[in-house]
């Protein structure tokens, strides 16, 4: 009878200690934040760290350009884009690449009921091959008819033999009065890396910033350089980056939030 008591009780613990985590619970919209729970201080010590999703739901863009501040941190949040059930994965790697711990997490989102504060006013036209292309023309308050509009697209010629072009960037919000300098884009995003790379050889401060084009459900990546507090500042940052990197075609675009 005492040997049965001990197995039950070595049993019970073991069950205790299997217990599932709780579901962590969220909306769209607004952050959920991350953080492990690491037991052993050498499953940190001289340790990387890497955040990836494993499960998220059909409708959802997100991937490891969505954690902030980056995937490489110990802690990190994220801002889920479509209710339904995540599955993330947090795992520490010694030096030489063997895994030392790793913690999965459950969240349910549900959807998010605020009514969207962000103005839908601007629409530009994107090519369709690729978001390097030329860029849109932009002319300078003053010549509007309502001056608080700031910077708009001209719209573009039509071409009567080409079908009319897709307009995107709708739903992207944009960062009022702030500029930036795009380099290049890239659908592919060990591609935008490795593009990315090559310019910071060179001593470039740039950025890969996703965008989601709801209008052809395309994700892009986004290779940027700068903010500016005006379109001439933004203009004359072009013109030395021209002359650095001639064989790059640039163009001036909002700063745009991130998605």
């Amino acid at each position: 009878m005492k040997k049965v008591c001990v197995t039950l009780t070595i049993v019970l613990l073991l069950l205790s200690g299997c217990a599932k985590k709780p579901v962590i619970t969220g909306n769209v919209g607004s952050p959920i934040n991350l953080t492990p729970e690491i037991k052993k201080m050498e499953d940190t010590v001289a340790c990387s760290f890497k955040w990836n999703f494993t499960t998220k739901p059909a409708e959802s863009i997100m991937d490891v350009l969505s954690f902030m501040p980056d995937s490489r941190t110990f802690s990190v949040s994220f801002v889920p884009d479509a209710p339904g059930d995540y599955e993330l994965q947090f795992s520490s790697q010694t030096t030489d690449g063997k895994e030392r711990f790793k913690q999965v997490f459950k969240c349910t989102v549900s959807p998010d009921t605020t009514p969207s504060s962000i103005a839908e006013s601007e629409v530009y036209p994107t090519p369709a091959k690729d978001l390097s292309a030329p860029p849109p023309e932009y002319v300078q308050p003053g010549t509007l008819s309502t001056p608080s509009a700031g910077y708009v697209v001209k719209p573009a010629k039509p071409v009567p033999s080409k079908p009319k072009a897709v307009v995107r960037g709708k739903q992207i919000p944009r960062v009022d009065g702030k500029y930036t300098i795009q380099i290049s884009a890239w659908t592919n995003y060990n591609q935008a890396e490795a593009a990315l790379a090559k310019l910071r050889a060179r001593h470039l401060d740039a950025y890969i910033q996703k965008a989601y084009f709801k209008e052809t459900k395309e994700t892009w990546y986004r290779i940027r350089t700068g903010t500016f507090d005006s379109y001439s500042e933004a203009r004359k940052a072009m013109k030395d980056l021209k002359k650095r990197f001639p064989q790059n075609e640039f163009w001036i675009d909002f700063v745009r939030e991130d998605q």
